[in-house]
């Protein structure tokens, strides 16, 4: 059974307004001091017979990104503490932001827990093959918005595309690093029309939006063509990334739809290691890859 993207709207509703603890409403809002809720968004079977376990996270806070090292406060259950989640955090809510793969034995009933304490609060997402959180491509694809003029049919022919990063030297925050990615991909989606406007939607009276939202919380990728948005996914601090957001793809011949590349500069405020992620884009699916990067608090003569 599929979980379809308008039961995954209400459990996010519900999720934000139950949340909101004792005495706080749902407009409520704090820019720091409070905690990280993890959240589990579904499993999908694996070709071998194995299961992924897809989780996300909710940051209460709208300024604080709070780093949370693998250990006491930051770990998984049962099995290695590290399976791979985030230690970065930005703010609100994220979704698909990482899997687990749990082998074809793996119960019924079994949970996979994921722990997060922020702020001296404890919180856990239990992931379980329960037949209603099962999902595919089409929940994906209605969750990050990018199903728009697309069908069914066309979500499950389109093959995600894949990516590359480029071998990286160590960085100094008096010294900003290059980050060049190339991405391919099957060519897929076709074209897709232009999003018509809303105009009714510009007097809505709604909260200003924050400015340092994260960056994949900015313009969604763009709607035809390849791209590539970097992100910090494990780190001691917020990485400035020019130009931000999604970055399309140049091609050095070939077909633009099928291959590009792109080159980023990441300049750093505070020393220590680095996981940076690079997301692909093809303007319907996204494959993430990951470059770890040593920082020293100076110029190397490197």
């Amino acid at each position: 059974m599929t979980y379809q993207v308008g039961r995954f709207a209400t459990f996010g509703f519900l999720l934000l307004a139950s949340l909101a603890g004792p005495g706080v409403t749902a407009q409520e809002r704090y820019d720091t001091g409070q905690d990280v809720v993890p959240v589990y968004e579904g499993w999908v079977w694996n070709p071998d017979g194995s299961f992924q376990f897809h989780f996300g996270y909710l940051n209460r806070n709208w300024v604080e990104q709070p780093e949370i090292p693998i250990g006491e406060n930051n770990s998984f259950s049962p099995g290695p503490p590290d399976r791979g989640q985030p230690t970065f955090f930005y703010p609100r809510r994220n979704l698909f932001t990482f899997s687990v793969t749990v082998p074809k034995d793996w119960g019924a009933k079994q949970e996979l827990v994921w722990t997060l304490t922020v702020h001296g609060k404890t919180e856990h997402a239990y992931g379980w093959l329960q037949p209603e959180w099962e999902v595919d491509s089409l929940t994906v694809a209605e969750n990050a918005r990018t199903r728009y003029g697309r069908s069914s049919e066309e979500i499950a022919a389109n093959h995600p595309p894949s990516i590359t990063i480029d071998p990286v030297a160590s960085a100094s925050v008096s010294r900003p690093l290059t980050l060049t990615a190339t991405i391919a991909d099957d060519g897929l989606p076709a074209l897709r029309p232009k999003r018509p406007s809303r105009p009714g939607l510009a007097t809505l009276s709604t909260p200003p939006t924050p400015t340092n939202l994260p960056t994949y919380r900015q313009p969604l990728p763009p709607q035809n063509g390849l791209s590539v948005l970097w992100i910090v996914y494990r780190g001691p601090a917020d990485v400035a990334f020019e130009p931000p957001g999604y970055q399309a793809a140049k091609v050095d011949g070939g077909d633009a739809k099928k291959s590009g590349k792109t080159s980023t500069t990441a300049r750093f405020v505070r020393p220590g290691t680095y996981v940076l992620r690079a997301i692909a884009a093809d303007g319907l699916a996204m494959t993430p890859a990951d470059v770890t990067v040593s920082v020293t608090g100076m110029k190397s003569n490197q």
